[in-house]
């Protein structure tokens, strides 16, 4: 009993200290987010460009919706309103929004919850399949409950050899 319970322990910390990763790996991605919403409605010349960065990089932390819940909608408006050019901008500021945190996601993660980023990705693909929207976040969370119990699987071994 006393062996399961130092385990039990020891993946507790292991989850714990993942999840706790996985939490900062979000807020550096929001952040990121921020500058790239920041910069680039400035230089689009957006009146409230900084508040506005700030409400839609809140915005982005929702998987699978995030930033294109503010942004699509607010570029088809003003495209239909005949300001095309705007329109454009904010499209294009969306795109490159998008592809910047489709490459750091899986690196930023990986790194902070201690799994290489192609597993990361992986977990969150399959998650995804399985629960839909919800295992965009489940994902992260699998890979380091998978990882908690493979590091202590090879720890368990390493001391019977």
């Amino acid at each position: 009993m006393e062996k399961f319970t130092y385990y039990l322990k020891q993946m507790i910390q292991s989850v714990s200290r993942g999840l706790w990763g996985y939490l900062v790996a979000a807020l550096k991605l929001a952040l990121l987010g921020f500058g790239i919403l920041a910069a680039g409605l400035w230089i689009i010349g957006v009146d409230y460009w900084f508040l506005k960065a700030i409400g839609i990089a809140i915005v982005d932390i929702i998987p699978v919706l995030g930033s294109g819940i503010v942004m699509i909608p607010w570029a088809l408006v003003h495209f239909f309103q005949g300001n095309t050019t705007l329109a454009w901008q904010i499209g294009l500021l969306f795109i490159v929004l998008v592809v910047v945190r489709q490459v750091a996601e899986p690196v930023l993660t990986g790194r902070a919850i201690g799994v290489r980023p192609i597993y990361t990705f992986l977990a969150t693909i399959v998650c995804i399949m399985i629960f839909g929207p919800l295992g965009a976040v489940l994902g992260a969370v699998v890979a380091v409950v998978l990882k908690s119990i493979f590091s202590i699987q090879s720890f368990q071994k390493n001391e019977y050899e």
